[in-house]
């Protein structure tokens, strides 16, 4: 027995003079040795084991539950498990990471790695081990997976389009959900390159030519093919960048389809407005150049009989100028129609009413008006906007026919309801409207007839008021057999559970 103590005293002496020296190695490290015997339980840590936690050398007593009294509380049931598996030959290597409490209070995070000496019957007699300081780094990693977080948050949260191209093959290797939806895709497929998208080669050379020269690229507006086959507008801005010695191109996009629509629509209405000033102001000087001619010539004239025809003339001009200022308050109120209830319409009483309003404005001999109302089905709508239509086309009918004191003419009005909608027909059998300007009748300010002495507003008015209600309207003309409009106006009746 004596014999076998003297041994294992000898061994343990070897053990300290051998983490002595290794100690002397090691001082100038952030590495602390330790050896813990398990026969007899002693430990021995070395000097930057106890330093690296602030204390000194004579501050700290050596025994084997050390480390477990300074060890994290979250940290200590793994760390301690780990080692006597690893005791017990549970597992093939030691290599953890853990918190010890430093001298201030604060913790650090040491990693700890063991090896185990076995004696001549493969039994463990010795575990032997380091501490290395890697707060710094844990510090560094936590920081790297923070910014690769947020980053991730970002990209993939991101209100825009993003995409990383790789450069060589043009292969795109990440794109956000963003991305996707723009271009409507599920997810993003194997071997999808960034060619894919351009609808025109040609603008995808422009973007790669524009690339090349400045490695960074912005706004670049082009059409996108989407994965349903649609198409939309995109702005392209692209950075080369490189990372892990490769380059790629990271790409941002968003979809500028509602910004064309809008600009195009801007385009139209400022169009429409040098129009509408043109043809205004001509419109409205025209007549009163009129009156003031004919009030030059009533200065001088004495004739009762001329006098009865220049005053005629004079009432006119200012019809014309009445006319076409209530065309214009039409116009503006189309305009600024807010979207309004539906409510019923009676066709019977709308088409009556309409006839009556304009039976006593134009000449109607000779005329034949014929309505077919079928209305079996309640049909709902915004009852100012099918007046305009009806007022409109019925007036047009009445106005624009043939040698009016001779020739027999026609309207024929038919108008059916169904659950889906309503079908109305004016057809009649007046001057038509030539081939070339059929295309030209919903124009503002446009005059199909040489006849017409009204504003050129009516059908542009119908036009408008037709896209409001969702409808559809057709028109077939001949000039000198007669004009066809066929419409089909929304039912907006609901039948209530």
């Amino acid at each position: 027995m004596e014999k076998e103590n003297l041994q294992i005293k000898s061994e343990l002496e070897a053990v300290k003079k051998k983490l002595a020296q290794y100690q002397y190695a090691a001082a100038g490290a952030n590495e602390g040795l330790w050896d813990r015997n398990l026969l007899t339980e002693e430990v021995f840590i070395s000097p930057p084991w106890i330093t690296m936690l602030g204390y000194r050398e004579d501050e700290i007593q050596e025994h084997f539950q050390l480390w477990e009294e300074l060890m994290h509380p979250e940290d200590k049931e793994i760390a301690v498990n780990a080692l006597n598996e690893f005791i017990r030959g549970e597992r093939e290597e030691y290599n953890i990471q853990f918190r010890l409490k430093h001298k201030e209070g604060h913790y650090i995070w040491v990693r700890s790695t063991a090896k185990l000496t076995l004696d001549e019957n493969g039994q463990p007699i010795r575990v032997s081990g380091s501490h290395r300081d890697i707060t710094d780094k844990r510090r560094s990693e936590e920081k790297i997976k923070s910014s690769e977080e947020k980053y991730k948050k970002f990209f993939q949260n991101s209100l825009i389009g993003i995409m990383r191209v790789r450069k060589e093959d043009l292969n795109v290797i990440e794109i956000n959900q963003k991305g996707l939806n723009i271009l409507a895709m599920p997810r993003l497929t194997r071997h999808m390159k960034m060619t894919d998208s351009f609808k025109e080669g040609a603008d995808f050379n422009k973007f790669m030519e524009l690339l090349d020269e400045k490695d960074t690229l912005e706004e670049f507006e082009v059409i996108f093919e989407r994965w349903d086959e649609s198409e939309t507008w995109v702005s392209l801005s692209a950075l080369e960048v490189e990372a892990n010695d490769t380059a790629y191109y990271d790409i941002i996009f968003r979809d500028i389809s509602e910004f064309k629509e809008n600009l195009s629509e801007l385009q139209r209405l400022n169009f429409e407005l040098d129009n509408f000033v043109y043809h205004a102001s001509h419109d409205i000087r025209s007549p009163l150049r009129s009156l003031m001619g004919l009030i030059e010539i009533l200065k001088t004239e004495n004739r009762p009989g001329e006098f009865r025809k220049i005053i005629d003339m004079v009432t006119g001009s200012i019809n014309r100028l009445d006319k076409f200022v209530v065309d214009l308050l039409a116009m503006s109120r189309d305009d600024r129609m807010v979207e309004t209830e539906a409510v019923p319409v009676n066709f019977m009483v709308e088409v009556n009413n309409s006839i009556t309003n304009f039976h006593h404005v134009y000449t109607t001999k000779n005329l034949e008006i014929r309505t077919k109302i079928i209305q079996w089905y309640p049909f709902y709508s915004d009852l100012t906007k099918i007046r305009i239509i009806l007022n409109n086309l019925i007036s047009n009918s009445i106005k624009y026919r043939k040698n009016l004191e001779v020739e027999f003419s026609y309207i024929n009005i038919d108008i059916q309801t169904n659950e889906k909608e309503a079908i109305i027909l004016i057809e009649d059998n007046g001057e038509g409207i030539p081939k070339d300007k059929l295309e030209k009748i919903f124009e503002m300010f446009y005059r199909a007839s040489e006849n017409s002495e009204g504003s050129g507003l009516g059908m542009y008015i119908v036009k408008n008021v037709i896209k409001k209600l969702n409808a559809k309207i057709d028109v077939q003309s001949e000039e000198g057999e007669g004009t066809k409009f066929l419409i089909h106006v929304p039912n907006q009746y609901k039948i209530e559970n």
